[in-house]
């Protein structure tokens, strides 16, 4: 539904969170003072709760490759507190907005104009935020790869260099999976502006950008490892060293988006066509639990599209039950899936605390935790807004089919 004098869109949350994804890096790169508290890749250390292991005074990690510290609150750090509640804001706030500015009756969601001026508006939108994607893609990949090699480490070998491309083509990886599914789902998607058509458009053409940084961070890792360890360390599962499962783990969601790939790029295919879109779904599903085992601190950037598909599969309940929402129900329904992610990662990250502040804790259970915890988001964000949701009116016969099409 584009955005009107009556309801707002959401596309300004889309961009801020946009934004925030850009400043992230820099703005962590200019408080290097902190040190381990906003330290490791991505800043994996700060938000996870991982220090250098020679320096711990925990029970867990003193062998291995990491030193796991108590958060804050709730599991948290403070680190984490600050990067969640800056990268929720803005869908929360968003759709809070929307719920709120006009809120009079409770007319269901109409379907968007399919008009030529507003789909020709729609496509220069699409093209805008691709630009701006592509430059945002230029920063994210420049600004790590430029420090690393300015690394004694990276600059020894040409093993060193390959490793630094790597590593630096994680960052705009990583940012793609985070805000790649937020726009296309049900529970944003109608309120993006962008009609269903653009929002496609977008998808498909951050999707295939999403896989060639795949392409670029998976085969310099296994070219790296090749060369340095053998591919057979991979495989070495003993608890001695959770490394070995860190690579293994990237191998795997690595195949997943292989295959994720492989099935948009035959979609028209007689024998894929019929089944695409529950077949997207799922390995789009297995391609996040994988990377989120394989690099934790996912289980937060991903929290907005957590919320957003356990609010959708909630509206796909409702619908089933006779109901459909307004727009302002909609997106309150969309405030309660957020917090009720947000709940259901604290549950998980506060059990991870615990767990792993106990005595001779295994060096592959940290791994178990950040995609227990999206799971835990999905299903909270469902449970919490579907009173919301069940209590809108009946819908008409004619608005039960529409309302049972998710975006895809």
């Amino acid at each position: 539904m584009p955005g009107s004098k009556a309801y707002p869109s959401l596309a300004g949350s889309w961009k801020f969170m946009m934004l925030a994804a850009g400043l992230y890096e820099p703005l962590r790169y200019a408080c290097w003072r902190l040190g381990e508290n906003v330290g490791g890749v991505g800043g994996i250390g700060g938000l996870c709760n991982l220090q250098n292991p020679d320096e711990c005074s925990t029970f867990s990690g003193h062998a291995g490759s990491y030193c796991f510290k108590p958060g804050v609150w709730a599991g948290l750090t403070g680190f984490a507190i600050v990067v969640l509640l800056v990268w929720i804001s803005p869908l929360l706030l968003g759709a809070l907005r929307m719920s709120v500015s006009s809120s009079k009756g409770e007319t269901p969601i109409e379907e968007e104009g399919r008009d030529g001026d507003n789909h020709r508006v729609a496509s220069a939108e699409v093209g805008l935020l691709v630009t701006i994607w592509s430059g945002l893609s230029v920063l994210w990949f420049a600004m790590p790869l430029t420090y690393m090699l300015a690394d004694t480490f990276y600059q020894s070998s040409f093993s060193g260099v390959l490793l630094a491309v790597a590593l630096a083509a994680a960052f705009p990886l990583s940012w793609h999976l985070s805000l790649l599914a937020v726009p296309v789902s049900q529970a944003v998607g109608p309120f993006i502006g962008l009609g269903r058509q653009g929002t496609i458009d977008l998808h498909k053409a951050l999707g295939w950008r999403t896989a060639g940084w795949a392409a670029i961070h998976a085969c310099g890792e296994l070219i790296y490892v090749f060369r340095t360890s053998g591919l057979q360390m991979l495989f070495q599962l003993s608890g001695e060293n959770g490394d070995h499962l860190f690579y293994l783990l990237g191998l795997i969601a690595a195949l997943m988006l292989l295959v994720h790939t492989v099935v948009a790029f035959y979609r028209k295919h007689p024998r894929i066509s019929k089944y695409f879109k529950a077949s997207h779904r799922t390995t789009a599903s297995l391609v996040l639990l994988a990377a989120t085992a394989h690099w934790a601190p996912f289980a937060l950037f991903l929290l907005p599209s957590a919320a957003a598909y356990g609010a959708a599969a909630a509206t796909v309940i409702c619908s089933r039950f006779g109901r459909k929402a307004s727009t302002p129900r909609a997106c309150l329904a969309l405030v309660a899936a957020i917090l009720g992610a947000v709940a259901g990662l604290l549950v998980v990250w506060k059990t991870r605390e615990t767990v792993m502040m106990s005595r001779d804790v295994g060096l592959l259970l940290p791994f178990i935790f950040p995609p227990l915890a999206l799971l835990a988001e999905v299903a909270a964000a469902m449970l919490v807004c579907l009173p919301v949701l069940l209590t809108a009116p009946a819908m008409s016969a004619g608005a039960e089919g529409h309302s049972m099409q998710l975006m895809g």
